[in-house]
This record gives C-alpha cells, sequence and structure tokens, in this order.
C-alpha cells in the first residue's frame, strides 16, 4: 500500500454505509468517523455519521429542478443516500436497494441494468454494479469536497483505501466489487473481510491483553450480522516459535439472512392485519410497506422512547387510502 496522509476505511453495507480514517499526520493517530454530507430533502443537505445505501432515480419532473444538487455536482439528477430512502418510501418503484446483495446472485445479469427490479419498461435502470459504484462515488466526492478542498495531498484517489467486504464473498462477487469501486474512481484499494476487520478492532481495542482473554489452542468464531447478509469466519489461535498465532480456518457459507429479512416479516404482518389473513398487497404496495417497515424499524430501535410508528399503505382505484396500521 502506498504511503500517504489518510488511511481510509469503507464499509460499503446493504443498507447502510460508512467511512472511517486516520490521519498520520495527527499524534496518535485516532481513527475518526466522516460525517458524510448528503440530501435530506429536496434542496437540504447534512452531515449524517452513514450514508444509506439507496439509489433513487426519479421520474422526470418529480423533483424540483435542482433540487438533486450536491454541492460538487451541481446537475446532479439521481438521488443517493436519506433523501433516497425518505422519497422512495413514497415512491419504491424507482428506488434501489440492498445493491451488495445483488452483486452475489448469480441467477442474474449482476452487470446489466435490472434494478429497480421488477420495473422493465424504465429507461432509468443500472446495475448493481453501477448502484455500488454511485455509493463509493457519493463518499468520494463528499471526502474531497469536506477534507481535501485545494489540497492535493488529501484528494481521496492519494489516500490508503481499504474497503470491507463479506467473507462469503466468491470471486465473483469480489471481482465486481472492484469493478464498483474502478468506476468510482478508486484505482488502489485493498480488500478486507468484514468479519476480520472486526476482529482486528477487538484486538487494537485489548492490544496489551488479548492473549490472556483469548488463550492458545482456542477456536474464535466471529459472526456479522448485517442488513442483507450474515458472515461467519473461524479463527484458530495457537502458539508458534514462542508467540501467540492467528489463523482463519473456516469461513461460512453465504447467508443471505439479515435485517432486510426483519423488514419483509414485519411488512408480512402489516399485510396481514391491514387486509387480513387472505389479503396481499400488490408489488407497488408491498415494496411500500417493506421500506416503510425498515424505517419504522430503525426509528424504533434507535428512539426508544417511542412507542409505535405508523405504517400507511395507499389503495388501488376507488380505495384511496388504503388503510393505517400501526406496529409497537
Amino acid at each position: 500500500m502506498r504511503k500517504s496522509r489518510y488511511i481510509i476505511g469503507i464499509d460499503l453495507g446493504t443498507t447502510n454505509s460508512t467511512l472511517s480514517y486516520i490521519d498520520t499526520n495527527e499524534s496518535g493517530n485516532g481513527i475518526k468517523g466522516f460525517e458524510i454530507p448528503q440530501l435530506v430533502a429536496a434542496g437540504e443537505i447534512k452531515r449524517l455519521p452513514s450514508l444509506p445505501s439507496y439509489l433513487y432515480l426519479p421520474s422526470d419532473y418529480e423533483l424540483p429542478e435542482g433540487s438533486a444538487a450536491l454541492p460538487w455536482d451541481k446537475e446532479m439528477t439521481s438521488v443517493v443516500g436519506e433523501f433516497a430512502r425518505v422519497q422512495g418510501a413514497r415512491v419504491p418503484s424507482n428506488l434501489i436497494t440492498s445493491a451488495k446483495s445483488w452483486l452475489c446472485y448469480n441467477r442474474v445479469d449482476r452487470q446489466g441494468p435490472i434494478l429497480p427490479w421488477g420495473k422493465e419498461t424504465s429507461a432509468k435502470r443500472v446495475s448493481p454494479v453501477e448502484a455500488s459504484a454511485r455509493y463509493l462515488m457519493h463518499m468520494r466526492d463528499a471526502w474531497d469536497f469536506v477534507i481535501a478542498g485545494r489540497d492535493e495531498e488529501g484528494f481521496f484517489e492519494r489516500q490508503q483505501v481499504i474497503i470491507a467486504i463479506p467473507a462469503s464473498f466468491d470471486e465473483t462477487a469480489r471481482e465486481l466489487t472492484a469493478e464498483a469501486a474502478r468506476l468510482a474512481g478508486i484505482e488502489e484499494f485493498t480488500m478486507l473481510e468484514e468479519p476480520q476487520a472486526a476482529f482486528y478492532a477487538w484486538l487494537s481495542g485489548h492490544e496489551k491483553n488479548w492473549s490472556e482473554l483469548i488463550g492458545m489452542g482456542r477456536l474464535i468464531l466471529i459472526f456479522d450480522v448485517g442488513g442483507g447478509t450474515t458472515d461467519f469466519t473461524l479463527i484458530y489461535a495457537s502458539e508458534k516459535n514462542g508467540r501467540p498465532s492467528l489463523n482463519r480456518v473456516a469461513v461460512g457459507d453465504h447467508l443471505m439472512l439479515g435485517g432486510d429479512n426483519m423488514d419483509l416479516t414485519l411488512a408480512r404482518l402489516a399485510e396481514k392485519k391491514l387486509l387480513g389473513p387472505s389479503g396481499r398487497f400488490d408489488f407497488t404496495q408491498w415494496l411500500s410497506a417493506a421500506y416503510q417497515c425498515r424505517m419504522a424499524k430503525e426509528d424504533l430501535l434507535t428512539q426508544t422512547e417511542k412507542g409505535a410508528v405508523q405504517i400507511t399503505v395507499l389503495g388501488r382505484g376507488k380505495g384511496i387510502v388504503g388503510g393505517l396500521s400501526e406496529l409497537n
């Protein structure tokens, strides 16, 4: 890896992406989280600790002209991040989510314009690779705008960059992630498996006594339950030449199980409550319910004082409002 002022780590998540960094010019080299500027409403920008991994492709004339503009790109027409998530709950057929899960789904053309899924007639469709590249590109441009400014030494492409990926990604999914990074203008980077990254973080936090806590001849199981996938890694702690040695001995199969599944379960409960045991949402209603349930879940888990969140699904035909369901 090249020497650089900053070392940047990116968690390209299924539902949320984050960026942290170390400034090597500062004493202590403490890890800092990067608050990512993004649209939170039409024409309104805030810095948030994470970038929701959502891409919204608005229909023609849907948003006011210039409302998707960013400080570094006034001509932007698509939306990434928090506003994409909010607007996507209103018009789910224009929203792309879980691009990371699509990267490892070998029954589709992952380099073809297949997303948003189910909207075959739309000209505004992108591939899972391009959607992933859009998230990385947003973080790259945000970094250059906030951190680098006019200082060439701070430009994103001049830094050491580490991108975390699931341990269970096969070679194709890894290469597609690398392709997404290159599309985003990130030419030099290292990919690190997420469970290993989590273990390294634990080791760093227990630098002085980790070997005592683990003990030799032990197996350490690391599991990472994310937005769309669950990852397992097994590490064996032994002694080699009188020194502790850590070796990865196994990786679990790729499990499409994570926070997305909880959202779908909640949407199914809302469907039964609104329409009865035999009722079914149509495709657009289902997408809307699932995205609203995701937002409700996150609200309830982060704002513990809330006791309920309302889920509204619009009806079809003569019924303008399909009903109102309250999840506790």
